[in-house]
């Protein structure tokens, strides 16, 4: 009987298994990522097609939206490849890992996500500085600042999503299309500062809530009882975000200084049932039950 010595050998970033691994997680995939695209389109079409002026929540919400498809495109991505390869994803593995598909699809996973962190900060210190300046009109936050700084937001994000298609980490390192590369420094320390970029994005968050907090604890001051409700609305989508980010960075953190708690078959489930939840959530959590948005759809 002939020897046969297959390559690459299975490992821990690389198990023996479909990219999805088991069936539950190939319906969810399917079932989160069609979620996020349809619901995140709905509120870019009804914001798109609304008569009412454009304000800076409403353009904020646009950015969040548009970061939120991108994951839902990553995910439809995956589950479209999953689907292709059941069952015999070994003798597609190279094809996809390296090709421009999963390059693509990381490349939107890290957009999108770290978008989506930026966009929900900015609107948190939105929040806190229309707040704490309820009656100085003229410090409020105008639609070109915002603009200016959602634009360099984009140029960040661009910039972190492009970095491993120039060499610093990689996409195909895993099925998934994340950049897990941890050989190289270059490679730990990018992880390090899209973790360092979340965990900061992740403490200004609180922070200015616990301000906001504080300042609309005055009801006698007119305007408060409106801004309490809008911080209370706000606290609950971004809350929700953090929640879903928490044990992710807390893992990506342990695999960066190589001391993993979770294979990457379990980190699928944190991957796929947990981060992107928030994509689907937002536009509900925001969008869908606000007048605003009601009255423009």
């Amino acid at each position: 009987t002939p020897n046969f010595h297959c390559t690459p050998e299975p490992d821990a970033f690389n198990p023996c298994e479909d990219i999805a691994g088991f069936r539950l997680l190939r319906v969810a995939i399917w079932f989160i990522s069609i979620l996020a695209i349809k619901g995140n389109m709905t509120v870019l079409l009804v914001f798109f097609n609304s008569r009412d002026k454009l304000t800076v929540p409403r353009l904020l919400m646009y950015h969040l939206a548009f970061a939120d498809v991108c994951i839902g495109v990553y995910l439809l991505m995956i589950a479209a490849v999953d689907l292709r390869t059941q069952g015999h994803y070994s003798q597609h593995a190279i094809e996809w890992q390296t090709g421009t598909g999963c390059s693509a699809a990381g490349f939107l996973s890290v957009f999108g996500g770290e978008l989506s962190v930026y966009t929900l900060c900015t609107m948190t210190l939105e929040r806190w500085h229309t707040i704490t300046h309820a009656l100085q009109l003229e410090k409020r936050l105008g639609l070109l600042q915002a603009a200016g700084i959602m634009a360099a937001g984009w140029l960040i994000c661009l910039g972190m999503a492009m970095l491993p298609l120039v060499g610093v980490s990689s996409y195909s390192k895993v099925s998934m299309c994340l950049p897990m590369d941890i050989d190289t420094t270059p490679a730990q320390a990018f992880i390090l500062i899209l973790l360092l970029f979340n965990v900061t994005a992740s403490l200004v968050v609180c922070v200015c809530y616990v301000l906001i907090n504080l300042t609309v604890r005055h009801p006698e001051l007119p305007g408060r009882s409106t801004d309490a409700q809008i911080a209370k609305r706000m606290a609950v989508l971004i809350f929700t975000d953090l929640a879903c980010m928490a044990p992710i960075s807390f893992f990506a953190i342990s695999a960066a200084f190589k001391v993993p708690f979770i294979t990457v078959t379990n980190s699928k489930i944190l991957l796929v049932l947990i981060f992107p939840i928030n994509s689907c959530a937002n536009p509900f959590l925001y969008a869908n039950f606000t007048t605003a948005f009601r009255k423009d759809a």
